[in-house]
């Protein structure tokens, strides 16, 4: 059950744009990922373990682990659409129902995953000129920046 909804957080934490942009910009410091794998990890315990969640809750705990761990505010209105999500995903597994919430999984956006636990760090090996073998780090170092960003609306009002 457990694994399941981690799958499933994680999904719609790959398609989460804001998330996305704060891991690709280092600003949850320079293992944004891994930061992010953990809030991953830290939401699918969070919607399981509270008897009584409401969409709020959940609102409220993904805006407080964007501006504590990115330093990032969404006034997209993307948390309370995550939220949602999330909330309908832990009653349908919660009331046991998996057939429509693999159905409803099936129908969430596809994207190609960039945050999961294999995809982390990758590192391949490589030969150098004398014919010895040593790992290059395929991960590229960001810069840190100690301001926070706010991700706006596309929509005009």
């Amino acid at each position: 059950m457990e694994d399941k909804f981690r799958t499933i957080v994680e999904q719609i934490f790959n398609n989460w744009t804001a998330i996305r942009l704060a891991v690709e910009h280092g600003m949850g410091g320079p293992n944004s990922r891994q930061v992010a794998v953990e809030c991953v990890d830290y939401m699918t315990q969070f919607c399981l373990n509270e008897a009584t969640i409401q969409v709020s809750d959940i609102k409220e705990a993904l805006e407080d682990i964007l501006d504590e761990e990115f330093d990032t505010i969404c006034e997209d209105n993307s948390p309370f659409e995550v939220a949602s999500l999330l909330h309908r995903f832990s009653l349908l597994i919660k009331e046991g129902n998996l057939e429509q919430c693999e159905l409803e999984y099936q129908n969430l956006p596809t994207c190609n995953p960039w945050l999961s636990n294999q995809t982390q760090m990758q590192s391949q090996p490589v030969e150098d000129v004398a014919g010895e073998s040593e790992e290059i780090n395929t991960a590229t170092p960001m810069e840190e920046d100690s301001e926070w960003t706010t991700v706006k609306s596309r929509r005009k009002k």
